[in-house]
């Protein structure tokens, strides 16, 4: 058995070990927890449509002379927003939802299409014109 002065001097050994290991332990993990590396930027998931997109634009239906004519075209997407000039006067600047679509009628002609999977397929329809819009992912500008 332990004599008095040898059990106070074996209590204040392990309760200096143990003061030393907090000690340590709260110099080397912040309060808070241990530092972690920042998480990367995620992009919304809107803001990942953004970009050119072209490709071929199909007239379906033309009544009129200044309706858009077969070809080539292109189209942009920035800050979610669809950038489209149709016809003289008809300048679309639709949002893109979450999901990809997107919808707006300007000066009565309605748009409606969406963006998904590297494509772009939109519908313009009014009452003198009808054209559709394949177009792929080109590039992002940002």
């Amino acid at each position: 058995m332990l004599s008095g002065d040898s059990l106070m001097s074996l209590l204040c050994r392990r309760a200096g070990a143990l003061a030393a290991v907090f000690a340590l332990g709260a110099c080397t993990i912040p309060f808070g927890g241990p530092n972690l590396p920042p998480a990367p930027h995620q992009p919304s998931a809107v803001s990942l449509f953004d970009g050119s997109y072209q490709g071929k634009v199909r007239a379906v239906g033309a009544n009129a002379a200044d309706c858009p004519k077969s070809g080539y075209g292109v189209a942009e997407i920035g800050d979610a927003t669809l950038t489209l000039p149709y016809r003289p006067g008809v300048i679309f600047t639709v949002p893109v939802a979450a999901d990809g679509t997107l919808h707006q009628t300007v000066e009565g002609t309605r748009i409606e299409g969406r963006a998904a999977q590297n494509q772009l397929t939109l519908l313009v329809s009014s009452g003198a014109c009808q054209t559709r819009y394949r177009l792929s992912y080109v590039w992002n500008h940002s």
